[in-house]
């Protein structure tokens, strides 16, 4: 499932005994020719699709791939089946392909778009939905194979992912936060309640003419401008804003979408006529209903906004530096807190600095967050704008025998730091790990993937997580994998310390992550700490580990491989597996993190972890020569 998806939105039919859920790939033939073998369906309605405009600009392979690839692969599956269905049932199947009206382009002040508008996309979304359409239509006039086609105009409603412009605006007005607009606000788009499409969906599958396409609109044009604005007084009148005089004070006009087309506008009339379709909502009462769905089910929308997606600005270019900030923010002079000034990362923050914006680097014994009343005096000193903890108890085996001491520094801890940045109103960086997992899934974790750790450590770092997420809105959890630097305790200066006097090494083989190094996330930190400070951030739990992947034994290979190039003794190592070593603490068996997340909401990809390798083997032969100079 992509990040869009969300099994809680089929909660109410999960129980029924006419619902089915497989989880899958489109472009997967080998299970949709399982699929339709299990179910035999008398229909497909096919609305899998990447389908965010923003998202298209600066992730379009997603898009080529889902929904043309996907498309193409659902035909022929569909072909497949449907040419060995006996006649009768072959005369009734119907394929429905769910597509949109970005595919005609962009209107002038006056028309509509109607089913023989030429085509004309203009972004990478729309242009891979025209696609898709064009291969069902080909798939029907070559192999006969009875499809239908919808294009719909801009729907909205209940259960709507928090990117898109409605319920983004609703939560954003419903948080006082910034209402980002793009350019003057007067796009027009034609508005369709997601209950009138779905009734159109029914009808056209059950009556519509296989080859034929149907429009599908509300005949609700507004501009942007005015769909905020309508927003924003339904929400006052229901909750005074506490921050501004009223919520459109929070409308922030801000750079405009690369290639956004000014205004489309459906004509409905050959739906209406043939089939006696009509929508059923103004949109007024269709936004109204929206809204007091957002209002009554945040239990739906909080983890998406805290976890997944928190309303930053997406489908911005490399070399747009337009950013969307609160009115009158003025610039925050606080120092940003470093919590752990002895760990890996901090170090590495500490030397890098944050850009000109001042920090202090604090160590267990200026902080303990043991200690609440310790922590507390910290704050007061030293007022901060910003905290990252890189703070933990790391010890993973000793864990097992000192699980109050783990528990009092990686949960407690954590929720003395949130407790008081929350008190304070600034955000905090929390530096978390993989080992909240239990290593059994055989893709990459994704953020959303339960937890259920292995070990002490790994739960005291999982309860850390929850206890931030309970405590502070205004939070960044980081999960890394494997961390590695030219300081402190870590898996590479282990291998190199070992070298000087064995000939040979066992090192496990079967357990696989990503190496990620401290001043790789030290430099993400810094990424994402200016876009907290500067208003723009996103919040949630993000992934954050090198790029590439390998197992520990052959991490070790790599590092001697480097080590020897630069003169460093270099052993043999020898592959064994997790059975033959055994530890207190159990590990996971996998620790990769799929890391689009970030990559999405910061446009951070760490380099490959033999790239930083090589800068840490040079990093450890600089301070060694140092050592020895001194």
């Amino acid at each position: 499932m992509t990040y869009a998806a969300n099994l809680n939105s089929l909660a109410l039919v999960a129980e029924s005994s006419r619902y089915r859920f497989v989880e899958g790939d489109i472009c997967d033939s080998c299970l949709l020719d399982e699929i339709f073998g299990n179910f035999k369906p008398d229909a497909v309605m096919h609305l899998a699709a990447e389908s965010h405009v923003d998202r298209s600009i600066t992730g379009s392979a997603d898009f080529i791939q889902t929904n043309i690839v996907g498309t193409y692969t659902l035909l022929e599956a569909t072909r497949r089946y449907w040419e060995g269905l006996p006649e009768s049932r072959k005369r009734e199947f119907r394929f429905l392909h769910v597509s949109t009206d970005e595919v005609y382009g962009s209107l002038d002040a006056e028309g509509l778009f109607s089913e023989t508008t030429a085509y004309s996309p203009n972004s990478p979304y729309a242009s891979s939905k025209a696609s898709a359409d064009h291969l069902v239509n080909a798939w029907h006039h070559t192999y006969g194979l009875p499809v239908l086609i919808t294009n719909c105009s801009n729907n909205y409603g209940p259960y709507h992912f928090p990117e898109k412009l409605i319920p983004l605006v609703i939560l954003n007005a419903l948080e006082e936060k910034p209402l980002p607009v793009y350019g003057k606000g007067n796009n027009v788009r034609d508005w369709l309640y997601v209950d009138d499409h779905a009734r159109a969906l029914e009808l056209v599958l059950r009556r519509g003419v296989p080859g034929e396409k149907y429009n599908i609109g509300g005949r609700n044009e507004r501009t942007n401008l005015e769909v905020v604005e309508a927003i924003c007084d339904y929400l006052d009148e229901k909750i005074p804003a506490a921050t501004v005089e009223c919520r459109r004070d929070l409308i922030a006009f801000v750079a405009d979408r690369p290639g956004h087309d000014q205004r489309y506008a459906i004509d409905a009339t050959k739906l209406e006529d043939e089939l006696g379709w009509r929508a059923q909502e103004s949109f007024e009462t269709g936004l109204r209903k929206t809204v007091e769905w957002y209002l009554a089910n945040e239990n739906w929308w909080r983890p998406l906004r805290s976890g997944i997606y928190g309303g930053e600005r997406l489908g911005l270019l490399a070399d747009d530096k337009v950013r969307v900030k609160p009115l009158g923010r003025r610039a925050d002079k606080r120092p940003i807190l470093v919590v752990g000034r002895h760990g890996q990362v901090a170090q590495a923050l500490d030397a890098r600095g944050f850009d000109g914006v001042p920090h202090v680097a604090l160590g267990r014994d200026e902080i303990d967050l043991t200690d609440p009343g310790a922590v507390e005096r910290a704050f007061a000193a030293h007022n901060p704008g910003l905290v990252v903890n890189a703070a933990a108890y790391t010890a993973v085996d000793k864990a097992e025998s000192e699980r109050d001491v783990a528990f009092a520094v990686n949960s407690d801890g954590a929720a003395i730091l949130a407790r008081l940045c929350a008190e304070a109103k600034i955000p905090l960086i929390h530096i978390s790990t993989d080992y909240v997992f239990d290593g059994t899934k055989s893709a990459p974790y994704v953020e959303d993937d339960p937890t259920a750790p292995l070990n002490v450590y790994g739960a005291s770092k999982a309860e850390g997580e929850e206890a931030i997420r309970g405590l502070l809105r205004e939070h960044v959890i980081l999960r890394t994998s494997w961390v590695c630097s030219s300081t402190g305790s870590n898996f590479v200066k282990t291998m190199l310390r070992l070298a000087e006097n064995r000939d040979e090494l066992n090192v496990v083989d079967d357990q696989r992550g990503a190496p990620t190094f401290a001043t790789d996330i030290a430099d993400a930190i810094g990424v994402i700490s200016a876009r907290l400070l500067g208003g723009d951030g996103a919040y949630g739990t993000f992934h954050l580990a090198g790029s590439g992947e390998t197992t520990w034994c052959g991490f070790a290979r790599e590092i001697f491989a480097r080590s020897s190039a630069r003169g460093m003794r270099s052993p043999n190592v020898i592959a064994i597996p997790t059975s033959d070593y055994p530890t207190p603490a159990q590990r996971p068996m996998n620790s990769r993190l799929n890391c689009r997340k970030i990559k999405d909401a910061y446009g951070i990809v760490l380099p490959d972890w033999k790239i930083s390798l090589g800068q840490c083997l040079d990093e450890l032969l600089q301070n060694a020569d140092m050592e020895g100079a001194s």
